[in-house]
């Protein structure tokens, strides 16, 4: 089975973790406001996040090629 195939079959899952990184992220920005790494970091997961939802909100089904 190719990655993008098992990327699809988990899509769910990844969608939830793309969600929990933007919390973690939030919530690390908000609690550690003013602390200039922990804000970085808080940033850093909320924006990856973000982009890592938009990808696999975007997947469409891999053609089989057998």
């Amino acid at each position: 089975m190719a990655i993008n195939q098992k990327i699809y079959d988990n899509r769910k899952i990844l969608r939830l973790i793309s969600v929990l990184m933007m919390f973690l992220g939030v919530i690390i920005a908000y609690f550690c406001y003013d602390s200039e790494p922990w804000e970085t970091i808080g940033g850093f997961l909320c924006g990856a996040g973000f982009a890592f939802l938009i990808i696999f909100v975007s997947l469409k089904e891999p053609k089989n090629h057998s």
